[in-house]
């Protein structure tokens, strides 16, 4: 159970990172996978890490810079039909909502196992689920078809961009809508 449970997401981490190469390829940005900052403790003769600790929380998965615009994201999977809260540790929320208060982008990119779909979930409807206080999770049934991310036709890349520029008109939709009093 433990080995599971510290490489949950892996396979969907592995398929961001082919697509941030590959978006990268093409200059529309350039995205990295955070490393979880470790302090080693021991190592045996032959250099290997025997012993280690993780020295203080990490942020979120991924940060980077697409077409001028600072984004930070998480990846999450779940099996089940909605995405626990639990999975989505404060101190992330905390990130996302400093990056989003300094004019950039942060969300989730989550994988729903039980029907394959892939959803790019907005900072702020994640805060809006972690400030209610009496929601537990983010169901399936509350995913916003514009942020709907599909597998290219080509090599199993992630197309999140199409997902991204809908989050960035939603963004400008509300920026507009609170500036004019619509």
């Amino acid at each position: 159970m433990w080995s599971k449970r510290g490489h949950r997401g892996d396979a969907l981490e592995e398929l961001i990172l082919l697509t941030n190469s590959y978006y990268q390829s093409l200059g529309l940005c350039r995205i990295d996978k955070v490393s979880t900052p470790v302090k080693v403790v021991d190592i045996d003769a032959g250099g290997m890490v025997t012993k280690g600790f993780f020295e203080k929380k990490s942020t979120v998965d991924f940060i980077g810079v697409a077409q001028g615009v600072f984004l930070a994201f998480d990846a999450k999977e779940t099996h089940l039909k909605s995405l626990p809260m639990q999975n989505i540790h404060a101190h992330q929320i905390e990130y996302m909502r400093d990056v989003d208060c300094q004019g950039g982008l942060a969300f989730i990119l989550v994988h729903f196992i039980f029907n394959d779909a892939f959803f790019l979930i907005p900072y702020e409807q994640i805060a809006a689920y972690a400030d209610s206080g009496t929601r537990r999770s983010i169901p399936y049934k509350d995913m916003d078809e514009r942020f709907a991310v599909r597998r290219s036709d080509f090599g199993g890349y992630l197309n999140y961009f199409d997902a991204l520029n809908a989050y960035v008109a939603h963004k400008e939709e509300l920026k507009k809508k609170y500036t004019t009093g619509l």
